[in-house]
């Protein structure tokens, strides 16, 4: 009997874990919700400083002398990201967080349209980053996510992720650019020309074509992976 009672009381408690289970995902697709939002910053800015818990970064160039912000949150059970945003001494800061939950998600996601020559800083834990156009210096890190930079034509760039693939297109060549990623795959491309080149990858695929390495330029690119294949290209 104690084994009939046992497989019993296993089937039951079984069920009933399968049971929650379900009625907590059909409440988690019933409470799902989305909504976006805008606003302009028209204070003079010099630098856009944006932290991110989770969620993507778009960072565009606009002609705009303002700094324009598209906010779109997704999140579950009541739950959505809370954004702190305040401008210093030309810095916009803004820092988006979600709050402490057991159940349920939460993200959001950032369009940044910036005027030319506004430095960016970026950090998102979990999320995707993409810059296009931007001309002024640039550091962005993920900790989870892709990092692709179109059209840059600035001075100083850096690229990080932690654990996803790091791309870079110049339109113009840079005084100093550096890519880095723990796990993914690492390309530059870049204007053909003379830099001093450093490419590493723990996984020993380097792949150097187009430009000149010359360690008496002023120009510098540093593109590492800790494990995937890593690239630097003249072209364009």
């Amino acid at each position: 009997m104690r084994p009939r009672g046992w497989h019993g009381l296993v089937v039951a408690s079984g069920a009933i874990i399968g049971l929650a289970v379900l009625v907590t995902g059909v409440g988690w697709v019933a409470s799902l919700r989305t909504r976006s939002a805008s606003y302009t910053v028209t204070a003079p800015v010099s630098r856009v400083d944006l932290q991110l818990a989770s969620g993507n970064a778009d960072i565009v160039a606009s002609s705009s002398p303002a700094v324009q912000v598209r906010r779109t949150e997704s999140y579950a059970f009541g739950h959505p990201a809370r954004e702190r945003r305040w401008t210093t001494d030309g810095v916009l800061h803004i820092v988006s967080g979600c709050p402490r939950i057991v159940l349920g998600s939460c993200s959001a996601s950032y369009e940044v349209a910036v005027p030319q020559g506004v430095t960016i800083t970026v950090h998102t834990n979990s999320g995707g980053i993409h810059v296009n156009g931007v001309s002024g210096n640039a550091s962005v890190r993920t900790r989870s996510g892709n990092v692709d930079v179109e059209a840059y034509c600035g001075f100083h760039l850096t690229a990080e992720s932690e654990s996803g693939n790091v791309t870079v297109v110049t339109a113009c060549p840079p005084q100093s650019l550096r890519l880095q990623t723990g796990s993914g795959n690492a390309a530059a491309l870049v204007p053909p020309g003379p830099y001093r080149i450093a490419a590493v990858s723990g996984g020993h695929r380097e792949r150097v074509t187009g430009v000149k390495d010359d360690p008496s330029s002023v120009f510098t690119i540093t593109v590492e992976s800790g494990s995937g294949a890593v690239a630097v290209e003249g072209g364009l």
